[in-house]
C-alpha cells in the first residue's frame, strides 16, 4: 500500500517534543537589565509548565493507543474481533488484487455450544471459546490473522495459502483441538470444530467471502 506523505502543513510546529531550554540560556539572551529576579522566576514557572504539558500530552497519547487497541479486541479471548477483522480482511483483498497473493478465508465454528452451557454450566461454555481460541492462535503464523467473530464463530485470514492448502491445515487443526482435553478440574470434556475455507481471488468483495465461507461451513457441520 502506498504510503502518503503528510503535508507540511500538517506538520507539528518547530520546538514541539524538543527539551525546553534552560534558563541560562534564555537570561543570557536578554539585556541585564532585563534579567530581574522576578523574569526568572516567571520563565522558570514557564518552563515547568511546558514540562507537565508534555508529560501529560504523552500519556494521554498512551491512553489513546490503548483504547485504540482494546477497540480491536474480543473481550473475552486475546484475539481480533469483528470489526477489527473485516478491517484486516479488506486489507488482505487489495494485496490479492494488486499483487496477486495467495490467500485464504476460512470460517470455524464450535459444535455444540448451546448444549454444553445447558449441561455443564456456562464456565464449561467459557472454556469451551478460550479452548478453540489458543489452539487458533497458537498453531497458526504471526502473520495469519485470526479472530472471535462472536458467540461461537471464529475467523481466520491465511495469508500465501491457497484453498486446498487452507482445508489441509484446518483439518489438522480441527483433530488437534477434539483430542484435547479440557479441564475445569471436577469436570473433563472434550470439544469439536466445523469450518468452512474459500480461496481469496482478485476483485471480491469482504461482504461476498464472509457469505461464501459461512456457507462452507455450515455444509461441514450438516455433513458432519
Amino acid at each position: 500500500m502506498k504510503t502518503i506523505k503528510p503535508a507540511d502543513s500538517a506538520s507539528p510546529p518547530k520546538g514541539i517534543g524538543e527539551k525546553p531550554r534552560a534558563i541560562e540560556d534564555i537570561l543570557e539572551e536578554l539585556p541585564p537589565c532585563e534579567a530581574t529576579p522576578e523574569l526568572r522566576d516567571a520563565v522558570t514557572a514557564m518552563r515547568q509548565d511546558i514540562i507537565d504539558l508534555r508529560a501529560e500530552l504523552r500519556d494521554a497519547k498512551t491512553q489513546m493507543a490503548d483504547m485504540e487497541r482494546l477497540a480491536d479486541r474480543d473481550p473475552m479471548v486475546d484475539l481480533f474481533n469483528r470489526r477489527a477483522f473485516i478491517r484486516e480482511l479488506s486489507r488482505v483483498i487489495a494485496m490479492v488484487d494488486r499483487y496477486e497473493q495467495t490467500a485464504s478465508l476460512v470460517f470455524v465454528d464450535l459444535n455444540g455450544l448451546k448444549q454444553i452451557n445447558d449441561s455443564r454450566g456456562h464456565r464449561a461454555g467459557d472454556a469451551a471459546i478460550k479452548h478453540v481460541a489458543e489452539h487458533l492462535s497458537s498453531q497458526t503464523r504471526q502473520t495469519d490473522i485470526v479472530a472471535r467473530l462472536g458467540g461461537d464463530e471464529f475467523a481466520i485470514l491465511l495469508t500465501h495459502i491457497d484453498g486446498n492448502q487452507a482445508k489441509s491445515k484446518m483439518q489438522e487443526l480441527a483433530d488437534l483441538i477434539s483430542k484435547a482435553t479440557i479441564d475445569l478440574g471436577e469436570d473433563e470434556f472434550k470439544v469439536t470444530v466445523a469450518f468452512g475455507c474459500v480461496e481469496i481471488l482478485a476483485e471480491q468483495s469482504a461482504d461476498d467471502l464472509m457469505e461464501r465461507a459461512d456457507a462452507a461451513m455450515y455444509r461441514a457441520k450438516r455433513n458432519s
